[in-house]
């Protein structure tokens, strides 16, 4: 489905109305792709956006990160999840524990 828009090509270049780019938000560059068939326009990825993995990939270039090959830890389902809850449980709270650890101690 194609829809038509109204545009407006001035000398300052092609005017789409603003109403089209608000779902996008507060956006301040655009980028423009030019295809065979098309030009696309589209919210410029900000350099906010691609600091984070700017910053890891030079700090694993100068070898202070690594990607250690530890394996992701399994999935438990709410079930056995709540399971292990029950049966692990077991005595005091950790927190009421504590703080009689800490009144021994005054």
């Amino acid at each position: 489905m194609t829809a038509g828009i109204a545009v407006k090509v001035t000398p300052q270049g092609v005017l789409v109305p603003r109403p089209l780019i608000a779902a996008w938000g507060d956006v301040e560059e655009v980028e423009i792709e030019q295809h065979p068939d098309a030009i696309v326009i589209k919210p410029k990825a900000t350099r906010a956006n691609q600091l984070p993995a700017q910053t890891v990939s030079e700090m694993k270039a100068m070898g202070l990160v690594e990607d250690l090959p530890w394996a992701q830890p399994p999935v438990i389902s709410p079930q056995e999840r709540a399971r292990l809850a029950k049966r692990l449980s077991c005595g005091k709270p950790l927190s009421e524990i504590i703080i009689e650890d800490r009144q021994d101690r005054a």
